[in-house]
């Protein structure tokens, strides 16, 4: 969807089964329905997950709710040395929401370093120059917060939440990670079998799977083709040299946000961030991927074998890159329609009426480039070419006739109430922002309620046509009985 979180619609018909999202512990600004993520969790980061979830309440309860509302214009600056700060002041609850944003992810690696961003998420809260393992997390503790972090295509993010007491203590943590992470050998090599193990564990997963499936198909040559977590083949392979050589390259100030919300003056913040990062000395943005996604001209169908119990269909198209907001809005409503909730189209009809599917899954990953669109749903063998017709018959009806009245107002409440649970705290608000920093300009937070209110039937009908075209759609038949290996 095109506002923070791989927006994921999946039904659970009432089992939420959290797929994993951070390494370092769950965000703990998500509602526990979201199922997306690139990794899964381990050891240490259930207890992580645990206390996320914990600050979570806590700020749920003293935060004002921003029910049917959205963020406010934050202020945007940018520092001598290049470095993007975006602030917005709440002084409704004594907490800030930090966090760091950098425009380091998968799509700027290559097939050879591939995982590489992913891996540096894991490592850079580690040993620093003036931090030995495990102090970072020790001191965030002793202030009450977390670090948290992910890795997606576009990007990387490390937060947290604290008391505004303890802002330039937060602010000096995170600027020693961005800054002066040592990556020790013997970390690199620990945190390398904590990653091959999260590979393993996301094999099991067939939505996840699919969707790996669905990207190699939908960008070919492109660096989004490439999984964020990497291969078992290219994380064995990746060295010291390689982290090192990427963190100098693309964790330099032009690259990065520094995002506050909450309790902050932010002549008094811009201040604190400069002591905190002055260790980035101005250097020249890293150049981004400039390959173009090359557009789907033909419908692709393929069936591939892989170790799944079930068969899935996985239907993928292209669809809007970030920055254009009226059509990224639109998709996100029709995909809510799609698949958001209990009363979707793909849960009401797959699900229920038609008895097709044990598993369903509507997704807009919104990116830079041009973002993913995928149907995925876990059937039987004998029942796939039905989950074909179905999926494009209601393609084919949208595209001529759009929503009902009642469809489309169902699915902007849907939309609208899931944006403003994530910007409810200052942790969501701050995520929105760094968000869009990313993948547009960070203002967009602001606009993203009035744009959706904005969608009317002809939006739907219109880039239904201009995105869910049958001849420019992927479609993949996945499964132990399929052909076609991989």
């Amino acid at each position: 969807m095109g506002f923070y979180e791989d927006k994921t619609f999946e039904n659970r018909c009432g089992r939420l089964q959290e797929s994993p999202k951070s390494d370092r512990a769950r965000k703990g600004i998500m509602p526990l329905s979201k199922c997306t993520g690139h990794s899964l969790q381990t050891g240490n980061t259930m207890m992580r997950t645990f206390l996320a979830f914990i600050t979570v309440i806590a700020l749920v309860s003293s935060v004002q709710s921003l029910a049917g509302a959205q963020p406010a214009e934050p202020f945007v600056t940018q520092m001598g040395n290049g470095l993007t700060v975006i602030i917005r002041e709440d002084h409704a609850a004594e907490l800030v929401g930090v966090a760091v944003w950098v425009k380091a992810g998968s799509s700027n690696e290559t097939e050879k370093n591939n995982g590489v961003s992913h891996f540096i998420e894991h490592l850079v809260f580690g040993a620093t120059a003036k931090r030995e393992p495990g102090e970072m997390d020790l001191e965030m503790e002793s202030i009450g917060a977390t670090l948290n972090a992910r890795t997606s295509k576009d990007w990387a993010q490390f937060n947290t939440v604290v008391s505004s007491r303890y802002l330039r203590q937060a602010l000096d943590v995170l600027a020693d990670a961005m800054t002066a992470a040592r990556f020790r050998d013997q970390d690199i090599e620990q945190e390398r079998r904590v990653i091959l193990d999260e590979i393993a564990k996301k094999e099991t997963n067939p939505i996840a799977v699919c969707k790996d499936y669905l990207a190699r198909e939908l960008y070919g040559s492109h660096p989004y083709s490439l999984p964020v977590e990497g291969t078992r083949e290219s994380v064995l392979a990746i060295s010291r040299q390689d982290i090192v050589d990427y963190y100098r390259k693309y964790y330099v100030p032009r690259n990065m946000a520094v995002v506050l919300v909450g309790d902050v003056d932010k002549e008094r913040a811009v201040a604190e961030i400069g002591r905190a990062f002055q260790g980035l000395a101005s250097a020249p943005a890293p150049k981004q991927s400039a390959s173009e996604v090359a557009p789907i001209t033909q419908q692709v169908n393929k069936t591939l074998k892989a170790p799944l119990d079930s068969t899935c269909v996985a239907v993928g198209f292209h669809g809007p890159p970030g920055a254009d907001y009226k059509d990224v809005c639109a998709i996100d409503v029709l995909l809510a329609y799609l698949g958001f909730g209990y009363r979707s189209w793909m849960a009401e009809e797959l699900k229920g009426k038609m008895a097709l599917a044990t598993e369903v899954s509507a997704d807009f990953l919104t990116q830079r480039h041009p973002g993913a669109i995928s149907l995925i749903v876990q059937t039987t063998d004998a029942n796939v070419e039905k989950v074909k017709g179905a999926i494009f018959a209601r393609i084919a009806a949208i595209r001529n006739e759009g929503l009902t009245e009642s469809d489309l107002a169902l699915a902007k409440r849907s939309l609208l109430g899931q944006y403003a649970f994530e910007n409810e705290t200052y942790g969501g608000m701050a995520a929105s922002y760094g968000f869009y920093f990313v993948v547009s300009e960070p203002q967009f937070a602001s606009k993203y309620v009035e744009c959706v209110q904005s969608i009317r039937n002809e939006d739907i009908i219109r880039v239904a046509q201009k995105y869910l075209d049958p001849t420019q759609a992927v479609v993949l038949i996945i499964g132990p009985n399929q052909g076609g290996n991989r």
